[in-house]
């Protein structure tokens, strides 16, 4: 899959045409707990061509708090993190143990993200990895990991959580079972078990089948 170096960003915009007008959207992102604060990775969509071919692009920022985090993808972004069209967020275990409340409460009151987007605990390996392995039959891997999502749920393989229900169950410190990512042994993402959420923090994981 052809991919585009996170530390290029900046120069992909003029390359690809892309201004104040034409914003790249964020698809997904991956968000970790850092020593110094919060780490994200962004998965942005350049389109190549007229034809709509399309390739992913990786950002990452930094902050010591969300609003800190989300304001440095702006800065390198030149003021347009367009995040209205992300679908998925990936939560590394170092955030899910230190607790998902800030960040489901913080995205909830952004009035760019969608009360609709998916939250996914991410196991075995970071959560920046797992966003960037090569996708299934789809050419950006965070929106393969959303139409993964949406088709387990529609099956009933995987409970309804979108993150308007995950934000009303923490206000209620209802317990909450998050699906998990994990790297198969081809180097492909897929949905396995679930992660435990107690008090909004990570308690532990429990496999499929139960």
């Amino acid at each position: 899959m052809k991919r585009l170096s996170v530390m290029l960003i900046c120069c992909i915009l003029p390359l690809c045409g892309c201004s104040a007008e034409s914003p790249l959207p964020v698809s997904a992102a991956a968000v970790s707990r850092t020593a110094e604060g919060y780490a994200m990775t962004a998965e942005l969509i350049r389109q190549d061509s007229l034809d709509g071919d399309a390739t992913p692009v990786y950002l990452t920022a930094e902050g010591e708090n969300l609003p800190a985090l989300f304001e440095d993808a702006n800065h390198k972004l030149g003021g347009h993190f367009y995040f209205s069209h992300a679908e998925t967020v990936l939560v590394d275990i170092s955030l899910a143990k230190d607790g998902i409340g800030d960040l489901a409460a913080y995205l909830v009151e952004r009035p760019d993200a969608r009360l609709t987007l998916r939250l996914v605990v991410a196991r075995g390996a970071p959560a920046e990895e797992l966003l960037q392995l090569d996708a299934l039959g789809e050419n950006i891997p965070g929106v393969a990991l959303y139409e993964l999502l949406e088709g387990l749920t529609q099956r009933g393989d995987l409970p309804d959580l979108p993150l308007y229900k995950v934000q009303n169950a923490l206000r209620q410190r209802e317990t909450i079972l998050l699906p998990c990512l994990y790297r198969t042994v081809d180097e492909h993402a897929a949905a396995g078990g679930f992660a435990v959420i107690e008090n909004g923090a990570l308690a532990g994981f429990v496999s499929e089948e139960m």
